[in-house]
C-alpha cells in the first residue's frame, strides 16, 4: 500500500466520522433528549397506538358498540369476542375501540381549555399586576384549595352529567395550575431589558404579551399540558365510574369499568378489566410524555 492510498483510507475514516458527527448534530436537540429517555419513548409508542386505534379502529372493526345480544351475555374472551361480552351481550372489544376515540377527544379538549385559559389569565396577571393580579390570584387560590376532581364532581352534580359539563368542569378545575405557572414565568421576565425596550418604543402591552412573553412560556406550558391530559384521563373515567360522567350506553372507559365491577366477584372479570387496563395505559403514556417534556424544557428537573 502506497502513501496516497494510506492517506485516502485515513481520509475516508475521517470524513466518515465527520459525516456521522454532522448527522448526529443536525438532529434536533429535543429529539436527542427524548430518545435518551426510554420511558418517554415508551409513552410515545403507547400514544401512537392509541391514536391509530381511535382514528382507524372504527372503520376497520365490524360491529355496533350499542348492539345487544342477550343469548351471548357475559361470554368469556374467545375467537369471536376477543374481550368477551358484557351483561347484555355487547362486544367489549368493539366498545373499547369506540371508547378510546371518545376519551381521547374529551381529554384533548379538557387540556386545551385548561391550557388556553391558564395561559391567558396567567399572562394578564403577571404582566399587568396591580388589582387585576390580586383578583385573579385570589380566585385561583380559592379554586386550588379544593382538588380538581372534587370541583368537577360538584359542578356535574349541579349542572348534570353530560359531555359539555364534564369538559368544562375539568377544564376550569385544571386552569389554576396553568395560571400560576405562567404568571411565575412572566414575573421573572416582565422587567427584562427586551421588555423595557419594547415599552420604550411604544409597543402595546398586548403585543408584548403575545409576541415576547408568551413564546417564552410555551415550552413549560406544553409540558404541563401533557400532565393535564394524564389527569383528565383518570378524572373523566372517575366521574363516569361514579355515575357523574358520560352516561351509559355510550361506550366510555370509566362507565364500562363501573358496569363490570359488580361481576368481578362472580368471575366475569373481563367486563371491567379490559377497559380498566386501557385507562391505565393511556394515563401512563401521557404521564411519561409529560415528565419527559418537563425534563427537556425545565432545567430545574433535570437529573
Amino acid at each position: 500500500m502506497n502513501q496516497s492510498e494510506a492517506l485516502g483510507m485515513g481520509g475516508g475514516k475521517g470524513s466518515g466520522a465527520a459525516r456521522d458527527l454532522k448527522t448526529h448534530s443536525s438532529a434536533p436537540e429535543w429529539w436527542l433528549t427524548l430518545r435518551s429517555h426510554r420511558t418517554v419513548m415508551l409513552g410515545i409508542v403507547i400514544l401512537t397506538i392509541m391514536v391509530l386505534i381511535a382514528v382507524i379502529g372504527p372503520f376497520v372493526v365490524e360491529g355496533d358498540p350499542l348492539k345487544t345480544n342477550l343469548k351471548a351475555n357475559r361470554t368469556p374472551p374467545n375467537a369471536e369476542y376477543w374481550f368477551g361480552t358484557d351483561e347484555v351481550g355487547r362486544d367489549i372489544f368493539v366498545r373499547v375501540i369506540y371508547a378510546i376515540r371518545l376519551d381521547l377527544m374529551l381529554v384533548l379538549v379538557i387540556a386545551g381549555i385548561a391550557t388556553v385559559l391558564g395561559a391567558g389569565l396567567g399572562l394578564l396577571s403577571g404582566y399587568v399586576g396591580g388589582t387585576l393580579d390580586q383578583v385573579i390570584m385570589r380566585i385561583t387560590d380559592i379554586m386550588m384549595a379544593f382538588p380538581g376532581f372534587l370541583l368537577a364532581i360538584a359542578v356535574t352534580a349541579v349542572l348534570g352529567n353530560n359531555l359539555r359539563t364534564v369538559v368544562l368542569a375539568l377544564g376550569f378545575a385544571y386552569a389554576p395550575v396553568a395560571i400560576r405557572l405562567v404568571r411565575a414565568q412572566v414575573l421573572t421576565m416582565r422587567d427584562s431589558q427586551f421588555v423595557e425596550a419594547s415599552r420604550a418604543i411604544g409597543t402595546p402591552g398586548w403585543q408584548i404579551m403575545s409576541y415576547h412573553l408568551f413564546p417564552l412560556t410555551l415550552s413549560i406550558l406544553l409540558a404541563q399540558a401533557s400532565l393535564f391530559l394524564a389527569w383528565s384521563v383518570l378524572d373523566v373515567a372517575g366521574l363516569s365510574f361514579l355515575g357523574l360522567g358520560i352516561r351509559p350506553p355510550t361506550p366510555e372507559l370509566g362507565s364500562m369499568t363501573a358496569e363490570g365491577a359488580e361481576f368481578i366477584v362472580t368471575g366475569e372479570w373481563w367486563i371491567s378489566v379490559f377497559p380498566g387496563l386501557v385507562i391505565m395505559l393511556m394515563a401512563l403514556a401521557f404521564t411519561l410524555l409529560g415528565d419527559g417534556l418537563r425534563d427537556i424544557f425545565d432545567p430545574r428537573h433535570k437529573g
